[in-house]
């Protein structure tokens, strides 16, 4: 027994001396325990020893020119010196962006406003690379320039007030509190922790007003820490991004707490306790309930979001094993690479809100989440990012960079590659999208199609109705605008309301209401769609969706709206979309008006009976409403419109192409097929530039199509097929004949010729529910999309029912399966 009793006392004691270990300063990016393996890599892994002499020649540097005059040195920080008392140290210069006679936060700071910060930023990231330096090298030059800028900052910091700006108040940034934690707060525990073993043997910091070295004030270090947990924990706002971005600071100020109890208690703030102001990471990971799901935001936001939790989890992880993160929170991961699904053939990304066009894969978000997978034993997460980071590497789209990828990463993995599987369709739930694509068999970007419907509130969305885009010859042509500087009148006024979708306005005044800053509407809701999400598809050549919205902020639109877009595929180079717009308006009164923005020179119509003129006073009625900025808009936007000419009210088909020609691949085409409808009116327009376009067209007005239809739009709603193309390939569609029947609009008949055949499709456009027969066509169809292919004989080829119970072609009767879909190939 007494054997027993001593294996287990040292046993307990080797446990607590392992633990103790660990606890033993640095342990925020990386245990003091772990520098010999940390040395090993360097020495063994040419990516590492890359990042070590990157490193070590960024640090000598400044330490040069630090020895050379200490005093000099330290003085660049952005002191106040006029404000210096009693031969102290001052305060340092606020960062403040003023507009209008009014404090606002820094998003849109100059250059000269954002010095003070830039400075800080500066010399607070010598003083990390310099406590880096110190933690590989054990070199006490390092440590004490990195002690000497902490212990300068820690001085002068303590001289201001934090301001309670708006509930968002910062200490150094009293404008932008949210701000400062972002670029200067998770710097300082940092600094800390790699020095800390320098300071705790009384290593010096060397004080500018004094002129000699001093002791290190831990306690107002302390202090300090604790007030940059405090901004985040009782500033900012929940339901957003901004916890998760804030959250860095609260996590690595919270682990530098001396005191353990304090230590536990700020970084329960990170994972369980949350505040009015701060959102914990169990409430934060709600948003991923499901495997693949995303954090509801656009596109630039949702990744870093992610990326920055990951990250978070794998720092705290590390600091307490036993709390398995990875293990407990496992869709963070699954999430990280989802945006990569929601890209065109040219490889951008499908535009919602403030989303840009292009990103790249957060790939050291990719190797944070194996990291994290392997310390919790989740092999298949491991076997899921193991590839993807391969790939990347092999490929030259990612280099690990940074001395987190130092501390965390492994040297390699097995030389195993993967490519992402791209469904058919695909969703972006949070933001009402419901994507199609049809890439080709020639394997070439520019033969791909690809479309999306949908719209949604959320943070950073845009209040922009049921919006579209389509993508034809290698480019977005049928473009969102972005977004480009906000809080300017362009973003607020435009870029984020209606007018700057492809969407239809109600009665010129289509808005959003309640919500993030007032621009709440409601979600684009799914009807139909074929295929299915991650389903092969009953046809190879078509797809289809079928939408519905309300838009009803506002007391003037009060209209149901209902939109099926279909995507057909008539060669590997052709092929063209379907968009039925339908819209109606509980008000009397009622016109409805449908947008299309097109990259491009200009939009050219083949009808010259049309009868254009100017109409520069069109759409100005709201062009003076008041504005405040986050919260009264200037709706619809479409003030903006530029070289704004009407036609007069026609009732023909209209034929009508967007011109674009300064690109530098060929030049590209796209062209509309309009059928006839009564009370309408054709208004082409120069819109705003479209951000992010491909050059020239980044910095050249959107060329932009209205159609006005006065009365309801639903019977005989808006009906467009566009058609890219190229001017060596031609259009393949010859013509557009539109289906009524009893004068309702059903569907259309398209006769196009490609490079291999001639065609006649029916397509077949319903709500759901509803039956169309025609005896003429001996047609009977019930449900709400099909397409009939017959060859230039006449002969039937192919029957499509993308959703629907029954179609009967003359003698050919079909009936649906379970899913209500079909399709057969008759001529095989």
């Amino acid at each position: 027994m007494k054997i027993k009793n001593l294996l287990l006392f040292l046993i307990l004691l080797t446990v607590t001396q392992i633990y103790s270990q660990d606890r033993k300063r640095p342990f925020i990016l990386v245990k003091s325990s772990e520098r010999n393996q940390i040395l090993e890599k360097i020495n063994t892994q040419e990516w590492a020893n890359e990042i070590y002499i990157d490193l070590k020649l960024k640090a000598n540097l400044q330490v040069k020119q630090f020895y050379k005059n200490p005093k000099s040195y330290i003085k660049q920080l952005p002191f106040n010196w006029d404000e210096n008392k009693n031969n102290t140290f001052p305060p340092f210069f606020k960062t403040t962006h003023m507009r209008n006679g009014v404090q606002e936060n820094l998003d849109n700071a100059t250059d000269e406003e954002w010095r003070p910060a830039e400075l800080l930023i500066t010399h607070l990231q010598v003083a990390l690379d310099c406590g880096t330096m110190y933690y590989l090298t054990q070199d006490e030059k390092y440590a004490h320039v990195a002690s000497t800028i902490l212990y300068s900052f820690l001085k002068s910091v303590q001289k201001s007030e934090v301001s309670d700006w708006h509930g968002r108040g910062g200490w150094l940034f009293p404008y932008d509190g949210f701000r400062e934690v972002r670029v200067i707060g998770y710097r300082l525990p940092l600094i800390y922790d790699f020095i800390h073993p320098y300071l705790k043997k009384e290593g010096k910091a060397f004080d500018i007003i004094k002129n000699k070295k001093v002791n290190f004030p831990f306690e107002e270090a302390q202090k300090v820490f604790k007030t940059y947990g405090n901004i985040t924990v009782n500033y900012g706002q929940t339901g957003s991004n901004h916890c998760a971005l804030e959250a860095p600071s609260l996590v690595f100020n919270a682990l530098a707490m001396d005191d353990e109890n304090e230590r536990e208690k700020w970084l329960s703030y990170f994972l369980t306790e949350s505040t009015d102001n701060q959102d914990a990471l169990n409430i934060m990971v709600k948003n991923y309930k499901n495997e693949g799901d995303i954090w509801p935001e656009t596109s630039q936001y949702l990744n870093h979001t992610t990326s920055i939790l990951a990250r978070l989890m794998l720092v705290v992880n590390k600091y307490n094993p036993s709390l398995k993160l990875g293990e407990k929170y496992p869709n963070v991961l699954h999430a990280l690479p989802r945006l990569d699904y929601f890209i065109y053939p040219n490889n951008e990304i499908v535009r919602w809100g403030d989303g840009h066009r292009s990103a790249h894969a957060p790939y050291e978000a990719y190797d944070n989440a194996y990291a994290l997978a392997k310390a919790d034993g989740l092999t298949a997460i491991q076997n899921k990012f193991a590839p993807l980071i391969n790939k990347a590497i092999n490929n030259g789209k990612y280099k690990r960079q940074g001395t987190e990828a130092l501390f965390w990463y492994d040297d390699s993995f097995d030389n195993e590659s993967t490519t992402v599987d791209l469904s058919r369709t695909d969703r972006v739930y949070h933001a009402g999208i419901v994507l199609q694509r049809n890439l080709s068999s020639t394997d070439n970007p520019k033969d791909g199609l690809m479309c999306f419907v949908g719209g949604a509130h959320m943070v950073h969305g845009h209040a922009g109705g049921m919006d579209m885009e389509l993508y034809g010859e290698g480019q977005v042509l049928g473009v969102d605008n972005g977004r480009k500087r906000y809080g300017v009148d362009l973003h607020e006024n435009y870029s984020r309301i209606f007018a700057a979708h492809n969407t239809v306005i109600v009665n010129g005044s289509s808005q959003g209401e309640g919500g993030w800053v007032n621009l709440g509407m409601n979600s684009v809701q799914l009807i139909a769609m074929e295929p299915q999400v991650g389903k092969e598809g009953v046809s190879p050549y078509h797809s289809f969706s079928q939408t519905s919205f309300e838009d009803d902020r506002g007391d003037k639109a009060e209209a149901n709206q209902e939109r099926t877009l279909a995507l057909i595929r008539t060669s590997p180079t052709t092929g063209y979309y379907v968009d039925v717009f339908r819209s109606k308006s509980k008000l009397p009164n009622e016109y409805h008006d449908y947008l299309y923005h097109n990259i491009g020179d200009k939009l050219v119509f083949e009808n010259s009976d049309m009868d254009f003129k100017k109409t520069p006073e069109r759409y100005m009625e709201n062009a003076n409403d008041t504005w405040k900025r986050n919260k009264l808009y200037r709706n619809p936007g479409w003030h903006f419109f530029k070289d704004v000419k009407t036609s007069k009210i026609y009732d023909k088909d209209v034929k009508a192409t967007f011109y674009t020609k300064r690109l530098p691949q060929d030049d590209v085409f796209m062209q509309l097929h309009i059928p006839s409808f009564q009370n309408r009116e054709y208004t082409k327009v120069k819109a705003p530039t479209t951000f992010e376009a491909p050059k020239p067209y980044d910095n050249l007005p959107t060329p932009t199509l209205v159609i006005r239809n006065k009365g309801e739009a639903w019977k005989n709603p808006f009906v467009l097929v566009y058609e890219p193309y190229n001017e060596k390939e031609k259009p393949s569609i010859q013509s557009v004949t539109k289906i009524l029947q009893n004068g309702v609009y059903k569907g259309l008949k398209i006769v196009s010729k490609t490079p291999e055949t001639k065609m006649i499709q029916y397509i077949l456009t319903q709500s759901k529910g509803q039956v169309f027969k025609s005896e003429a066509l001996n047609i009977t169809f019930s449900g709400t999309f099909a397409v009939i292919t017959l060859d230039e004989e006449e002969k039937l080829s192919s029957i499509y029912i993308g959703e629907g119970e029954k179609l009967q072609f003359k003698e050919i009767l079909v009936t649906t399966n379970t899913e209500n879909s079909f399709y057969k190939d008759f001529k095989n």
